[in-house]
């Protein structure tokens, strides 16, 4: 049965990037579309953007599982002299492969239409403008750690925010404020419903392409946990985030190493908070060998809380990218971890990346809470000792045979730790009564083959 399921998805990823080879290839013939058009006074441009991917895993209660998921987006923006506005629509859809819908830690099926942007702004000139922007918009902070679009989640993150920033020789200081709602709403509903607020301040100060600065704070005020992350009921209450981001790139290197405490008040537990974490990466580029090498090293750190302190110490990356930092299994998250990875990445022919990256990731605290990249809570083992969470290697291949069109695919696998094991049968052991045994999870698997059109 299971190797049968295998077989289906397998063929439907092959199905997938067949699809998407000849798609492209008939898109290569395409006359060019002029990037602004003129009407009256005013420039258009289209905004197209369509992704499809499917995906399988092998999953943490070593079950079989396959989605399928699609997202459209299709706007416009315009523009006059120092006026410019976006409004896009977006339609994304998960659907099950008839394998199993209940993967852990990661979105389940939904259907959903709505704006993903639509905003209006009055700026300045220049390649760097400073802009005041009002309405729903993407935003990402940094390197997308603690504030990030999270464009490979299925429908991607915007908020509605009124944001302003000024840019002043290699200074630029920004101010935002933005309402908190649940991105994908309950069933029958059109909008998510509304937990909190998010403001934030920064400043960047770009000394050299090698050396730049960003200090930031961001405050979330949250009258109520969102229902799309579990996270115990922490979110209610004050979250007081102060970061600081030094990094750089030029002369074939490139690297970041960031920062950030936390203060607030957790109001389910009555605690106050205290909590930190730490990340870097340093990665250079072999300019002048064949298939262009690239390697990148990293670290990082995020405290956890294993309830043993007067303050919660579980630190809360608020409102994180995913599949960005923590792997492609998207199964770890910038709290209550700690890990380190080697990626090595090479271009074997024209606008193609084929990348292979190492990680291993253990609990920083072995009795806390192990969380997913959507801030979902895997489980907390009471009285666990081990801390080792997993050994994971990802590989990827992108390819872009077309300037808009880009097709991608990638497999990942991850060997289990003596802590993983012991929060998984934890977690179990809470459904042992309608199961009669425990799931024993082995090895990992993840598999995606995407394509994606992009315009402009």
């Amino acid at each position: 049965m299971v190797a049968s399921r295998r077989v289906r998805v397998g063929a439907f990823l092959a199905g997938l990037l067949a699809w998407a080879w000849g798609a492209s290839a008939a898109a290569q013939i395409a006359p060019p579309a002029p990037e602004r058009i003129p009407v009256g006074d005013w420039t258009l441009a289209p905004v197209v953007d369509v992704r499809v991917r499917g995906e399988y895993r092998h999953d943490l209660d070593a079950q079989d599982k396959g989605t399928l998921g699609e997202r459209v987006r299709l706007g416009v923006d315009v523009e006059r002299g120092p006026i410019a506005a976006r409004v896009v629509l977006q339609d994304a859809r998960l659907w099950d492969l008839g394998v199993r819908d209940d993967v852990i830690g990661q979105p389940t099926p939904f259907a959903l239409t709505t704006a993903y942007e639509a905003w209006g702004e009055a700026h300045t000139g220049g390649a760097h403008p400073s802009f005041v922007r009002v309405g729903r918009q993407p935003i990402t902070w940094g390197e997308g750690r603690l504030l990030g679009a999270a464009d490979w989640s299925p429908t991607a993150r915007s908020l509605d925010a009124v944001r302003g920033r000024l840019v002043a020789g290699d200074w630029a200081f920004e101010a935002l404020a933005a309402a908190l709602a649940d991105p994908v709403p309950p069933a029958g509903s059109l909008v998510g419903s509304a937990y909190g607020e998010l403001l934030g301040v920064r400043a960047e100060w770009a000394l050299d392409p090698l050396l730049a600065f960003e200090l930031y704070g961001l405050a979330r005020i949250a009258q109520d946990s969102p229902t799309s992350t579990t996270l115990e009921d922490t979110v209610r209450g004050q979250v007081y985030t102060g970061a600081l981001r030094l990094h750089g790139a030029a002369h074939a290197w490139s690297w970041g190493a960031e920062g950030a405490y936390q203060g607030g008040h957790v109001d389910h537990l009555g605690l106050d908070r205290g909590a930190f974490a730490a990340a870097g990466h340093v990665g250079f580029t072999f300019e002048h060998v064949r298939l262009l090498p690239t390697v990148r090293a990293g670290v990082a750190y995020a405290s956890g809380d294993d309830g043993s302190s007067s303050q919660y110490r579980a630190f809360d990356p608020l409102l994180p990218d995913v599949h960005t930092w923590h792997g492609a299994m998207d199964l770890f998250a910038w709290s209550n971890e700690l890990e380190g990875s080697v990626r090595a990445a090479a271009a074997p022919f024209t606008d193609a990346v084929v990348a292979v990256e190492y990680r291993y990731v253990r609990l920083a605290q072995a009795g806390g809470a192990w969380r997913t990249a959507y801030l979902e809570t895997v489980g907390a083992a009471t009285g666990n000792t081990q801390g080792e969470l997993a050994n994971e290697v990802d590989g990827s291949l992108a390819w872009s045979p077309w300037e808009p069109v880009e097709l991608r695919a990638g497999y990942s696998l991850a060997v289990l730790g003596a802590g993983a094991k012991a929060i998984l049968a934890a977690r179990e052991l809470g459904t042992i009564q309608s199961s009669g045994s425990l799931a024993q999870p082995g090895l990992l698997h993840f598999a995606f083959a995407q394509a994606s059109l992009r315009i402009p």
